[in-house]
C-alpha cells in the first residue's frame, strides 16, 4: 500500500513583519497548510535569519522598527546570488508610486498595500508565488 499523505517537505516563507496580530492571524492560517512560517520582527532579525537559510519565498514589511528598514532587505538579498532569485512579496502601508518602483526594482515580485487588501488575498498570492 502506498502512502500518498506524504507531500514532500513543507515550502518555507520568510515574513519579516512587526504587526504582531497581523502575524497572529496570518501565521495561523499558514500553520494548518503546506507552509514552513519563519517570522523576523525587523530587518535585523531578518538579514540574520537569511545568512543562515534559503527560504522559498519572502513576504516583508518596508516600515520596521530599528535601523534596517524593509528596503534594505530587499537590496541585500539582490546582492547575494542564493537570495536573488526568491520570489519577494511587499506587505506594507506605504503606497506612493515611487515606493512601488523602488520595491520592484529590489526584486519584489508584487506589492501589497495592507489597507487595501483582505487576509484571503493575501493567502493567495502568497501560495500563487510560493508555487510559480
Amino acid at each position: 500500500m502506498t502512502d500518498t499523505s506524504t507531500k514532500g517537505p513543507k515550502k518555507k516563507l520568510l515574513w519579516i513583519e512587526d504587526d504582531a496580530l497581523l502575524c497572529t492571524v496570518i501565521s495561523k492560517e499558514l500553520a494548518v497548510s503546506e507552509f514552513d512560517f519563519i517570522l523576523a520582527n525587523n530587518g535585523e532579525e531578518a538579514l540574520s535569519l537569511l545568512r543562515g537559510m534559503v527560504p522559498d519565498l519572502v513576504m516583508v514589511d518596508l516600515i520596521l522598527p530599528g535601523k534596517v528598514d524593509g528596503f534594505a532587505v530587499l537590496e541585500e538579498m539582490s546582492k547575494d546570488p542564493r537570495l536573488s532569485d526568491i520570489p519577494k512579496i511587499v506587505l506594507s502601508n506605504l503606497s506612493k508610486p515611487a515606493d512601488m518602483e523602488r520595491a520592484r526594482k529590489l526584486g519584489a515580485a508584487k506589492f501589497m498595500v495592507k489597507a487595501e487588501m483582505s487576509l484571503e488575498s493575501i493567502l493567495e498570492e502568497i501560495r500563487r508565488q510560493i508555487r510559480h
